[in-house]
């Protein structure tokens, strides 16, 4: 429910002398130091980075308000940054993209880093292989000796801002990325159900993605044929199929997963120009959708239309974009944020 404007008249009376249009001052969560941190904070310093702590572990991320105050914030995006890891590019871009909607105080934007151990800044900072993050593998061992998935860290975000007494008019939380964050998203989205995460809707925003998740054992060719890969033994197997999957998806189970990823609601929006096959993953199971992110974008969801036909996915072309982040500003992503918000 979103506030009344009587309760924020109220709450502007109430706070003249902070002037209630304006950024509230609020203590760093990353206890750094007790400086007052101005929020919405919109750019990639150290005032607006936080630290999540998970199983013995932490967590960075960039976040334009405070995660564990109470928060009159009505929505949320979650944007997963690419192979490069580069949050902060990627914190930025969206805090600009919302800001330009003119909706920086009612949405919040937060940019996970999922790093790696030359990128660490503490000793038991979570880590991961290059790729192995955007699977929603398991970390490295923290000094405990635990591991943690990249997914099960998104859950943990996500039980933040679905908590009332934080965040009591939040209603949808849009999870985004693209090019290997398109990935993680597109991944995620079968690990939750009917698009809810504690009576909080979720949307999966897929941009210029190249991998992609079958929900059977069947492969679209490039000549628009339909069969298994008989000489690929690993087509099938987790993220490219649900065989063999992750520790977190066994926890979910390969029915319940399959279930949720043909009935949630993802969107993949893919640049009409991202057409280049540099950067293109080469191996048989990576293959057989085509040889650069447009076409497989396009083959995967002829894919899913002939056999998923009551799946709930859908293509979004994007006129002169290419392989680039200019998406997200794109007149099309930022209408559909304004379906949401």
């Amino acid at each position: 429910m979103k506030p009344s404007s009587n309760l924020i008249a109220l709450v502007c009376l109430f706070l003249t002398w902070m002037a209630c249009d304006e950024p509230v001052n609020v203590t760093d969560v990353s206890g750094s130091d007790d400086l007052p941190v101005e929020y919405p904070c919109l750019y990639s310093s150290e005032d607006c980075t936080s630290l999540l702590y998970a199983k013995g572990g932490t967590f960075e991320f960039y976040s334009s308000f405070h995660i564990d105050s109470l928060s009159l914030v009505r929505g949320a995006i979650i944007s997963v940054h690419g192979n490069t890891r580069n949050g902060n590019d990627y914190f930025d871009k969206m805090t600009s993209v919302v800001s330009g909607m003119g909706l920086r105080d009612d949405v919040m934007v937060i940019a996970p880093k999922f790093i790696t151990e030359y990128e660490k800044n503490n000793e038991t900072d979570w880590y991961w292989s290059t790729t192995s993050w955007k699977w929603g593998l398991e970390s490295y061992s923290s000094p405990s000796g635990q591991t943690v998935s990249s997914f099960e860290l998104v859950d943990s975000l996500l039980n933040r801002l679905s908590d009332k007494t934080l965040f009591p008019y939040i209603e949808n939380i849009v999870l985004t990325g693209h090019s290997s964050g398109a990935a993680f998203t597109h991944l995620l989205s079968s690990t939750k159900e009917n698009n809810l995460y504690n009576d909080v809707n979720i949307e999966f925003a897929v941009v210029n993605n190249q991998y992609f998740l079958h929900p059977d054992s069947i492969r679209m060719l490039q000549d628009g044929s339909f069969s298994i890969l008989n000489n690929c033994g690993v087509y099938n197997k987790w993220p490219h199929g649900l065989d063999d999957l992750s520790p977190y998806m066994e926890s979910i189970g390969k029915s319940i997963a399959r279930s949720n990823f043909l009935s949630n609601r993802v969107l993949y929006f893919i640049g009409v120009n991202d057409t280049d096959s540099d950067g293109i993953t080469s191996g048989c199971q990576y293959e057989n959708l085509g040889v650069n992110r447009f076409d497989k974008n396009v083959n995967y969801n002829i894919y899913m239309d002939s056999l998923h036909e009551n799946h709930n996915h859908e293509i979004v072309q994007i006129e002169n974009i290419g392989h680039t982040t200019n998406a997200f500003s794109s007149n099309i992503f930022t209408e559909y944020l304004n379906t949401i918000f």
